[in-house]
């Protein structure tokens, strides 16, 4: 994908060619990577020995016991010996129970049998997103597909989430078709489809509530969350369900757990916020809360003009909840930022479709989606230096930006805007 800040009274062109080559460039970077990383990848290190755990708690053990930190170090000792020495502690489980059920299937299989079928399952479902987009994004779905192809595998977050065996794929998955429904009007339908990226519920709670002015995207969220919680409860039991968030606040601020070495190391206001006030927690806080809330009311703000905004205004007002949710996300790490794609390709779709960009506004969106699309930045921020928090600053000013966009223009209906090819 590409863009032309040259002129905003016609549609941006693309360079398929240039753009091709930069995605090659990038998902070059990415196979050097898996290469380096086959003997990490067969011991057992990747996210995805959290999944597989959990799984073999369901199948062999009890679904009480799912949150046993003493029971997870065992399982994971069994198929990854020298997993937890090498990464220096244990990887718990710390997802809501009923995402468990998806992983029981999976323990028949060797651990590294296991992690293929998953990584399988994950390329489809990133197949499926980009069909989904191609065909409800009516300018940049003219791009060819390879260029997509080579866009999502090429993006930082989306390798990082493959090769760790995330399930963030999962829920850019559920966020893009809730979008497409939401387009389509199928209001209920697409708060079915985000219930289902409860896994993340950090990631999806905000979003939620930003949009609940679509009234009807309530009802179908709420029974799928329900139905959700009622299987978790099955799992665990009353006992285990009422000790999870405390199980989770835990996990989140015990230091022998190696992401919890370092605060600064996440893309968000948290993160930001820690790392230029290190050692005054109590001021920090009262700025993370001013921030937190400023964001969120702006999303609130946005979102009441999604119920009859147009094609454009609904695809930035989606793109910026996501944006602000990931900066308003309590942690949020690099296969988190996957989210980032679909955002970046709605406001892609902004920019081409409408010529009432400001020149600033729209110099400003293409420079942030320039860094954001750079795999190397997040490989070097995060694992080099250690200071992924840079990045909260580049989607601050995405939001901002973005946000002038919307508040600067009349609300326009569909009716009143029409796509400049």
């Amino acid at each position: 994908m590409a863009y032309n800040s040259s002129s905003h009274s016609h549609a941006a062109q693309t360079n398929p060619a240039k753009t091709g080559n930069l995605f090659q460039r990038d998902g070059g970077i990415h196979g050097y990577l898996v290469w380096q990383m086959r003997d990490s990848i067969r011991a057992g290190l990747p996210d995805f020995s959290i999944f597989y755990t959990a799984g073999h708690v369901l199948d062999s053990v009890n679904g009480s016991r799912l949150y046993d930190d003493n029971l997870q170090e065992q399982l994971q000792r069994s198929f990854s010996p020298q997993a937890v020495e090498r990464r220096g502690s244990i990887l718990p489980f710390n997802h809501l129970p009923f995402e468990a059920l998806l992983f029981v299937p999976l323990v028949h299989f060797s651990y590294l049998t296991a992690y293929l079928v998953w990584l399988a399952i994950n390329l489809s479902l990133l197949l499926l997103t980009l069909i989904i987009l191609r065909r409800h994004l009516a300018c940049l779905g003219r791009t060819p597909f390879w260029l997509w192809a080579l866009a999502c595998l090429g993006f930082g977050p989306i390798f990082i989430a493959l090769v760790q065996g995330q399930d963030s794929i999962l829920l850019l998955f559920v966020c893009s078709l809730a979008f497409v429904l939401l387009r389509r009007q199928s209001d209920f339908r697409a708060g079915c489809c985000l219930a289902g990226g409860l896994s993340k519920y950090h990631l999806v709670f905000p979003v939620f509530v930003a949009l609940s002015w679509r009234k009807r995207l309530v009802p179908g969220f709420l029974t799928i969350a329900v139905l959700l919680a009622a299987i978790s409860l099955m799992i665990t039991g009353w006992q285990g369900l009422l000790n999870y968030p405390r199980y989770v606040w835990q996990s989140e601020h015990n230091s022998n757990y190696v992401w919890n070495q370092t605060t600064a190391n996440t893309a968000n206001l948290r993160g930001l916020i820690s790392a230029v006030l290190p050692n005054q927690p109590r001021f920090g806080l009262f700025a993370l809360v001013i921030g937190s809330i400023i964001v969120f009311g702006a999303m609130l703000h946005l979102s009441r003009r999604v119920v009859g905004a147009s094609p454009t205004d609904f695809c930035m007002i989606v793109a910026l909840d996501l944006i602000g949710t990931l900066l308003l996300s309590y942690h949020v790490y690099i296969h988190d930022l996957s989210l980032l794609f679909l955002a970046i390709a709605l406001v892609f779709e902004t920019l081409l479709f409408d010529g009432a960009v400001s020149p600033w506004v729209g110099r400003t969106l293409q420079s942030c989606m320039a860094v954001l699309l750079c795999s190397p930045v997040y490989l070097v921020l995060a694992l080099h230096y250690v200071q992924l928090q840079v990045l909260a600053v580049v989607l601050l000013v995405f939001f901002v930006a973005g946000l002038r966009q919307l508040t600067g223009s009349q609300p326009r209906t569909s009716a009143s805007i029409s796509a400049q090819a």
